[in-house]
Formats: C-alpha cells, sequence, structure tokens
C-alpha cells in the first residue's frame, strides 16, 4: 500500500507514511477480526513480510526509473526490460506465496484469506483517496466536503 502511494507521489512525507500504516493496521486488524493472541503472533510475521515486500518493490521502482530515462531501447534491451519485470513479479508472487504459508500457520487459512482480501480493500481505498485528491487540485476538478472515500 505505501509502496504504491510513493510510485504515484514519491514526495510523500515520512509522517504521512507512517500515518497510512498505522492506519492499515488498524484496517487489518478489524477487517481480521484478530484476537489479542492472533495479534501478538501475526503482526511480527506480517512486519517482516512487508518490510521485505518493500525492498522488492524499491527495486522494481527502480528498475523501472532507470528504464523510463533510456529512449529507443534496442530489441534485446527490451526483452531483458521485459524478462527483468517478468522475474521481478515472480520473485513478488515466491514472497507472498512464502508468507501466505507462515501466516496460515499463525492465524489459520481463513484468517489470511481475510487478511488478503483486507489488503486490497485498503490498496483500493487509499487510491480513491489519492485520486480524489489529485482531482480536487485540479482546475475544474470535484470538489467534496472530505470525509471518507466512497466504498467501490
Amino acid at each position: 500500500t505505501v509502496a504504491m502511494a510513493q510510485e504515484s507521489d514519491p514526495q510523500i512525507p515520512e509522517n504521512k507514511l507512517q500515518e497510512i500504516k498505522a492506519q492499515k493496521v488498524a484496517y487489518l486488524t478489524q477487517k481480521m477480526d484478530l484476537t489479542p493472541e492472533e495479534s501478538q503472533k501475526f503482526w511480527p510475521v506480517y512486519n517482516l513480510y512487508d518490510k521485505e515486500l518493500e525492498a522488492l518493490r524499491k527495486e522494481r521502482r527502480e528498475a523501472h526509473k532507470a528504464m523510463k530515462d533510456k529512449t529507443g531501447l534496442s530489441e534485446a534491451e527490451s526483452a531483458t526490460a521485459i524478462d527483468d519485470e517478468l522475474a521481478g513479479q515472480q520473485k513478488e508472487l515466491d514472497l507472498r506465496k512464502k508468507y501466505a504459508a507462515e501466516f496460515k500457520k499463525t492465524v489459520g487459512a481463513q484468517k489470511t484469506m481475510k487478511l488478503f482480501r483486507a489488503e486490497r480493500d485498503f490498496n483500493r481505498e487509499l487510491l480513491g483517496r489519492l485520486r480524489d485528491r489529485q482531482q480536487q487540485g485540479k482546475p475544474g476538478g470535484k470538489r467534496s466536503g472530505g470525509g471518507p472515500p466512497p466504498q467501490r
């Protein structure tokens, strides 16, 4: 989530990123219906997962930025860029599979499913809020009274 926020606006201040992370923790805890005992076991594992996932995404963002700066790639360079992108996606999938197994051991399969659903929903809501803010700043953009984003 935070990685996506950084991709769309790399100038997000650190305190805002921390606020988003805190909102995500509260959101996931509530949506997963974690007991205090489950939370105690779950969050250390999730924090490792999140840290590793962010590192992979940072690598991919840097690779994208390097490719973006290049113009007129050769056929071989383009093929390498495609292979690198797919390898990055595979690394992320492998990480998700590894941690899905850990989450199932920690909180069970049902709550692991709730986790992935809640992460997706949180990301959608966050992206919706970011889009709404961008629209508010544009001339002729919609002006809302603030508040939470509409449910999508």
